[in-house]
């Protein structure tokens, strides 16, 4: 189905820009049926080759990424980590699953569950490989769509290019039309490039930045969840962060002290 929407979508805006093409005005850089099949035509051909949820899901993770901040992040992150540890040694079952399941992070949303019911150590990195595995796989194929999207645009723009020499030659005896098609001719090329190099690549390169910093998240999660399984203290978790360039006095001063077993020392 979606084959034939992309399909269809893009012999519209083919026909469009070739009934048009040579009868818009010309006003400069603006060229409007260039605009329309540079706007359109890579769309409709990624629509062809993305399944609808694979391309919800990449619109998904690009406004998150775009929404992401690392630091916050980091931030937000050792504040629960340290507020979960400190409920599971006081015995609070209860309130440890509660933050768990307001964790921004999916991965504590989905292992913090495992320490309270005891799952062990092994048990715990295995689901979190899992869990990242899925994770960096939707994150990649939303990168994958938009580097389809970077690669498609200046092929367009040369089609739109072969299209208006195609009217250029068909109109030299008419010199009015002349400057629409030479528009045609060189702004698809132009604006094909400009979507590729200006857009869609920097949102790949976000896409691919904010998942970096996931997977670094998700391991140091997961070493966190292990030591707290061990019960032993986050000492060493503390450490990575503070490596990280994360100021690990967000958390409130005694969830932090339970946590990574300072609690009473002077």
């Amino acid at each position: 189905m979606h084959f034939i929407v992309g399909m269809l979508g893009l012999g519209l805006t083919l026909a469009y820009t070739l009934t048009q093409g040579h009868a818009s005005g010309f006003g400069g850089i603006i060229h409007v049926p260039s605009l329309v099949l540079l706007g359109f035509a890579p769309l409709c051909m990624t629509v062809a080759s993305y399944k609808f949820s694979e391309l919800g899901g990449a619109a998904r993770a690009v406004v998150r990424a775009l929404r992401f901040s690392a630091s916050r992040s980091r931030g937000q992150l050792y504040e629960a980590l340290t507020q979960f540890a400190a409920e599971v040694r006081q015995r609070r079952p209860a309130r440890a699953l509660e933050i768990a399941n307001q964790a921004q992070h999916d991965v504590l949303r989905q292992l913090g569950p495992l320490v309270i019911r005891q799952y062990s150590a092994a048990d715990i990195e295995s689901t979190a490989s899992t869990s990242l595995f899925c994770m960096v796989s939707g994150m990649k194929r939303a990168e994958d769509v938009l580097g389809t999207l970077s690669r498609v645009a200046p092929a367009t723009g040369l089609v739109g290019t072969v299209l208006g020499l195609i009217s250029l030659l068909k109109d030299l005896s008419r010199f009015e039309q002349l400057g629409p098609s030479m528009a045609l001719a060189l702004l698809c090329t132009l604006y094909g490039l400009l979507l590729a190099n200006a857009v869609y690549q920097p949102l790949a390169r976000v896409i691919h930045s904010h998942m970096t910093v996931a997977v670094e998240e998700a391991r140091l999660i997961t070493r966190a969840l292990v030591l707290i399984r061990e019960d032993k203290p986050l000492a060493d978790v503390r450490k990575l962060f503070e490596l990280s360039g994360t100021s690990p006095h967000g958390a409130s001063a005694p969830a932090a002290e339970i946590a990574t077993g300072t609690a009473g020392e002077p």
